[in-house]
């Protein structure tokens, strides 16, 4: 049997791009030193236009949506929480809002995170990226 490195069995699954890296680092391969360009792939800087369709569900407290892997979620009205939606645990995207209890939570293994991106519970120790947010009129912007 052909001896198959690490990175050639996750491509040979099927595994590609942000997938391939949050596995690699996950295992905790040397392809995952930090450098500027992880860091700035983070940055975040976006504005949307709610009177849009695609984005007037943001008026509604309590409705989130995820643009350009941002979580954003209208938590009052007129108010906004925005977090990163890869969760620090496992680097899944899976991370959404939950209007009745006021918080994010990863639906893969449950961790829950306050509206400021910290762990409540589960196995969350890493928290969140948390973005900033400001409403002018019907432009909501999303910041690093």
């Amino acid at each position: 049997m052909e001896k198959v490195s690490r990175l050639e069995f996750l491509k040979q699954l099927g595994f590609g791009g942000a997938a391939l890296m949050a596995t690699l680092c996950a295992a905790g391969t040397s392809s995952c030193k930090s450098n500027s360009a992880s860091t700035s792939a983070s940055t975040k800087d976006f504005t949307l236009d709610l009177n849009q369709s695609a984005y007037a569900d943001l008026k509604i407290v309590g409705k989130f949506m995820v643009v350009q892997d941002v979580v954003i979620a209208c938590t009052v009205a007129g108010t906004y929480a925005a977090v990163t939606v890869i969760c620090s645990h496992e680097g899944k995207k899976q991370v959404g809002y939950r209007e009745s209890q006021k918080d994010f939570y990863c639906t893969a293994h449950g961790a829950v995170y306050d509206q400021q991106g910290k762990g409540k519970s589960g196995p969350s120790s890493g928290g969140l990226r948390v973005y900033n947010t400001s409403l002018t009129g019907n432009s909501l912007r999303i910041y690093s």
